[in-house]
């Protein structure tokens, strides 16, 4: 079992801010790697190294002359799970420092367990991580020979339908950047546990993007909750999240085409700050949006609407996408933005006269719609 530096610093620092006197951790060649005595790091503990090679239950230096490098105190080895890992020391004399002994072994070796088996943990969740990294970004990988004999290993379950999630955070500029990214930490781990809270559900990070592998679900219930942790997220943590995912539920053996089609719907909802909850089956323009450059986009709108301001646009688009959600129904989309239809209807000859495009008419629909896109995705 090997331990870090940095923890077995840790756990002499604690140690000896209970006891008030030096402890020093000796592994099993003998040598210091950690102690509270900073000079001693890294030299030679001959007494130790006795205490190892000669199976002693313990050993008692009476004085700094006795052992090359040791000095006066208590040494125990530590034996975990069989294991010889090292020896725990307390600097002092005899009849001070002795009663501690037994308890001192006992909490080093319970620390060390405890580490241990953090250790194993985080090796766990790591292989886990590396094992849906390569099924949902290799299309091959559920072909592989070993596939389902891993899977199972990992104490993954193949066979069930699955619904694929993405999510990302918005970067926010702060001048505190170290609150932020504290919040931000808190964020992650409140989206994993919303997300990932039922059996047989699996998360892993891309690059900034979070991947959940989740059980079958109908979009509305997906979009309600992501609703609910972005809302959650946002009032808690000030923290802004979008959300992408798949078309449908789909065997293990799709599990690549379903994390493209979330990847294309977090793609889309990250530049439309409208929508920040997208499925694949909402996307038709916006599929390529991101193909195009937002210099592109913001020529595009400006050579459409040549002879208008940006508030004059925003309030001409709206007036599309309410008569576009009406089918084209004037009396309809009047009734929803609280106007006579004879003043909506004045309203669209303007922007047919200020654009040389009819709002109504089949040939230019598309320009409205694409217009409509590009300005909610700048």
């Amino acid at each position: 079992m090997n331990l870090s530096t940095t923890f077995a610093m840790q756990m002499v620092e604690e140690l000896s801010a209970i006891l008030s006197q030096h402890i020093n951790f000796i592994d099993k060649e003998g040598i210091i790697v950690a102690s509270t005595d900073k000079n001693r790091i890294g030299s030679q503990h001959m007494g130790a190294k006795k205490l190892v090679e000669d199976n002693l239950p313990y050993l008692v230096i009476e004085s700094d002359n006795e052992y090359p490098g040791s000095k006066q105190g208590v040494n125990l080895p530590i034996v975990v799970d069989g294991e010889v890992v090292g020896v725990i020391g307390i600097t002092g004399e005899k009849e001070r420092v002795e009663k501690y002994g037994e308890i001192i072994r006992k909490f080093t070796q319970m620390y060390i367990r405890d580490e241990h088996i953090k250790q194993t943990r985080a090796q766990e969740e790591k292989m886990v991580s590396r094992f849906l990294e390569n099924w949902l970004m290799h299309a091959h990988a559920v072909h592989e020979a070993n596939f389902d004999d891993v899977a199972q290993s990992l104490g993954i379950v193949l066979n069930q339908p699955r619904r694929i999630l993405m999510a990302s955070f918005v970067g926010q500029e702060s001048q505190d950047m170290l609150h932020k990214q504290g919040q931000l930490d808190q964020a992650t781990r409140y989206l994993k546990r919303s997300l990932c809270d039922s059996h047989n559900t699996y998360s892993l990070r891309i690059g900034t993007r979070h991947v959940f592998v989740l059980l079958d679900a109908l979009d509305n219930q997906i979009k309600e909750k992501c609703l609910k942790v972005k809302e959650a997220i946002f009032n808690a943590y000030e923290w802004d999240v979008r959300f992408g995912f798949d078309a449908s539920a789909h065997p293990y053996t799709f599990a690549h085409d379903a994390y493209i089609q979330a990847k294309k719907a977090l793609n889309a909802a990250m530049s439309m700050p409208t929508q920040p909850i997208l499925g694949y089956k909402d996307l038709h323009v916006e599929l390529f949006v991101n193909e195009i450059s937002p210099l592109v986009r913001q020529e595009f709108i400006a050579k459409m609407f040549q002879n208008m301001n940006e508030e004059e646009i925003k309030e001409a688009l709206k007036l599309c996408e309410v008569l576009y959600a009406h089918n084209g129904s004037l009396s309809q989309a009047a009734s929803h933005l609280y106007i006579h239809k004879n003043t909506l209807q004045y309203k669209l000859n303007k922007l047919q006269e200020a654009t040389g495009c009819d709002p109504r008419h089949t040939q230019t629909i598309p320009l409205y719609y694409l217009a409509m896109v590009f300005m909610k995705s700048l």
